[in-house]
């Protein structure tokens, strides 16, 4: 037996934690060719080399990270909405910001790393998974790559500047989710990754601030490549940080281009003299604004207020108990 994914508006979130597509009863023909893999890096580190095609383009928030610079003539205000923002997510994804903060050199965190990996085609089994959707597409017939299926893991070790000596929690990244998904009666591809990070050392002064991270996205089937990176249409991120919070990410590439990035439980963060729990700011990027709503408490009709969440639309904020901050920014000509 057969079944398929339903993407709405954006990917669900929820595709990263159980895959959708031809289940293991798929019949003689079911294939999944997931199998571990374990490899060591120099650096977990990516920045755009001299002579190299640039790698930050590609990075999760290099969009989003840009397109929050207020346009000349904006408010203070928005200035520091844009820092404080800006600032969470370089704790969070392990930005190096340019010495004019708008932008950032340098990205060490295990999605755009595991992403860079896959796109440089350096291992062989991830090239067969994305040949694999190639292919089903091509028959019309639906298949899927799936770690978990197969008891499989990604492990990923850092060895650069520790002399030999076994690494530290944040030198090896684990991820217990890789998933492809084809399905051609909707003409979409779906993949799915997750990464949950090991426990750091009882003396450590300062452990990293991500605890885990699902990512999932949707693709066409006419722009999918079994080489470099792929263009989704949507793409969704969920975020768990040790102190700070949570954080969902949306991205949309087609149509009414937008990134809509919201902070659940977070701390640290003062808007118009208040330290709100919920912060979600919208980027439209045709029209070049950002609007930024935000909550004191729990906003009314959230998922963490009723147990289900009442907005249709989760790329769309749920609106703040106060006028929302909304600023023009600098445009954004060409995205990833």
């Amino acid at each position: 037996m057969r079944h398929s994914c339903i993407f709405a508006a954006v990917p669900l979130l929820a595709v990263f934690l159980a895959g959708c597509g031809p289940d293991s009863s798929s019949g003689s023909n079911f294939h999944n060719p997931a199998a571990s893999v374990s490899l060591s890096f120099e650096s977990f580190e990516l920045s755009n080399e001299e002579g190299l095609p640039e790698v930050l383009p590609q990075t999760l928030f290099h969009d989003f990270y840009r397109g929050l610079e207020p346009a000349d003539g904006e408010s203070d205000e928005s200035a520091d909405v844009t820092a404080q923002l800006r600032g969470r997510l370089d704790l969070l994804m392990g930005l190096t910001p340019s010495d004019d903060g708008t932008s950032y050199t340098s990205a060490r965190n295990p999605l755009d790393f595991l992403r860079h990996v896959i796109a440089s085609n350096q291992v062989n089994n991830f090239d067969v998974g994305r040949q694999l959707m190639r292919d089903s597409m091509d028959r019309g017939e639906p298949a899927t790559y799936n770690t978990r299926s197969n008891n499989a893991l990604i492990r990923f070790t850092e060895t650069g500047g520790n002399n030999g000596a076994d690494p530290e929690p944040d030198q090896r990244w684990i991820y217990p989710l890789l998933d492809w998904t084809s399905a051609p009666q909707s003409d979409r591809i779906f993949s799915a990754i997750q990464f949950i990070a090991r426990a750091p050392n009882d003396d450590d002064p300062n452990p990293p601030e991500l605890l885990s991270l699902g990512w999932s996205a949707q693709y066409a089937n006419k722009g999918f490549s079994a080489s470099g990176y792929n263009q989704p249409e949507f793409a969704a991120t969920s975020m768990t940080g040790r102190e700070l919070g949570n954080i969902e990410f949306f991205q949309v590439f087609t149509g009414e281009q937008s990134g809509t990035l919201v902070l659940k439980q977070t701390s640290g963060i003062t808007l118009n003299g208040q330290e709100p729990s919920y912060i979600c700011a919208e980027l439209d990027y045709q029209q070049s604004t950002v609007s930024v709503f935000y909550f004191s408490g729990t906003p009314e009709g959230s998922s963490e207020e009723t147990g289900t969440d009442t907005n249709p639309n989760p790329v769309e904020c749920l609106k703040g108990e106060s006028e929302p901050i909304v600023y023009n920014t600098v445009p954004i000509e060409q995205r990833q």
